[in-house]
């Protein structure tokens, strides 16, 4: 594949491969002409896309003619629109495929003597293996130097098996910090009180050798480095530890009030814990919600910046909530039968597959749990059409 982020590739890299003879391989394939419309057409995309998703990822080039292949020279694309062809291949993928296929992207690179070339590079998936399902298919591919083959009985025994022994590990990376939290064993000396516990567990972290430099000077890397904060924090102080980057926000005596932990590998621990207020002990609603969102928010976005590609585990924990009445509005908080009935809250995993996701639809569901246990029917922070309004 092309080294060098996609939004950056032009027609001088283009060339360089034609010019450089690099044939097909592993990881890279030439097309002429765009996919066709036809149930035909959608298979054979698709199943170039998952053959890289199901190996090692690579980049599709379409637009260039190849002989044996060979590039031997650009070829401008015929095409309505970009923005239409765009729209059909994302379809394609979200939809002729099982599971669903993430980290694909797109580029239509410009040439000197007028029209595009479209570039399409598909991330190695960490959800594999991936099925075409289009047009009635059902068939798993790989890919080799020679091209895409159909996955054989012993190849998908082997990926059906790491599929579920990566789901087991990141369960088990998620009770394990819970088990420590719950030990009083944190990050940093947490302030006593109800915690509102938040997982993000990018797969890639789990299965590959995937690791952050924490010491890059790199302005987007040091920006996204940032974004990685506290819940509900306005000021925070920062260290690095063994684990990774911590960043905790300060209750006087050493104590804290939240943090965030990145791990080296991309996971993301981070934890807010809210005290008694007047001598009661209440968790307010609207804010553990909007906190909670704005932070997924900004970790999906710093973990894009920082390399990481989806799909992603977000897991929502409440700990030590026991007697905890749930602040909804002044009347409600009077209502002292909604309390918690339990001392944690273990919400089961949420599946992101795309980093630009929308965190308060996404999670709703969870939010939805969280009332239940505290007796509501459902979250309402939602309005009538599903959306968060925050009352």
């Amino acid at each position: 594949m092309i080294i060098k982020p996609i939004e950056s590739i032009s027609e001088a890299d283009l060339q360089q491969l034609i010019d450089a003879g690099t044939p097909e391989s592993k990881c890279i394939e030439y097309k002429r002409a765009l996919p066709e419309t036809s149930d035909q057409g959608k298979v054979k995309f698709l199943k170039s896309v998952t053959a890289l998703a199901n190996t090692q990822g690579g980049d599709l080039i379409y637009g260039v003619e190849a002989a044996d292949g060979i590039p031997q020279q650009l070829c401008a694309l015929s095409m309505p629109s970009a923005d239409q062809v765009l729209q059909r291949l994302e379809s394609l993928c979200a939809d002729g495929v099982s599971p669903r296929l993430a980290g694909v992207r797109y580029r239509f690179v410009p040439l000197t003597n007028g029209g595009e070339v479209l570039v399409v590079r598909v991330a190695k998936s960490w959800n594999a293996p991936h099925r075409v399902t289009a047009g009635g298919h059902s068939h798993f591919y790989g890919r080799n130097a020679a091209g895409s083959y159909p996955l054989d009985v012993g190849e998908l025994r082997h990926a059906f098996t790491l599929s579920e022994s990566v789901a087991e590990r990141i369960r088990a990376f998620r009770a394990n910090r819970l088990l420590a939290l719950g030990n009083g064993d944190a990050l940093v000396p947490l302030v006593p009180g109800a915690q509102v516990v938040l997982h993000v567990i990018p797969l890639q972290s789990l299965t590959s050798e995937f690791r952050i430099d924490l010491s890059s000077r790199a302005q987007q890397q040091v920006q996204a480095l940032q974004r990685i904060a506290p819940p509900g924090a306005n000021g925070w102080s920062q260290r690095l530890n063994l684990d990774g980057r911590l960043s905790y926000s300060h209750e006087g005596d050493g104590m804290a009030s939240a943090y965030a932990l990145l791990f080296r590998n991309g996971i993301v621990e981070a934890a807010e814990v809210w005290t008694e207020w007047n001598g009661e002990k209440i968790l307010p609603s609207l804010a553990c919600e909007r906190n909670t969102i704005n932070a997924v928010r900004t970790y999906l976005a710093a973990l894009q910046d920082l390399g990481l590609v989806p799909p992603a585990y977000i897991f929502l924990s409440l700990l030590g909530i026991a007697g905890h009445r749930f602040a909804v509005d002044n009347r409600r908080l009077m209502d002292r039968n909604h309390y918690s009935d339990r001392d944690a809250l273990i919400l089961p995993e949420l599946l992101i597959e795309d980093w630009s996701v929308d965190p308060a639809e996404a999670m709703r569901p969870l939010f939805d749990m969280v009332w239940n246990a505290f007796g509501y029917e459902r979250s309402f922070n939602y309005d009538e059409s599903g959306h968060w309004s925050g009352r």
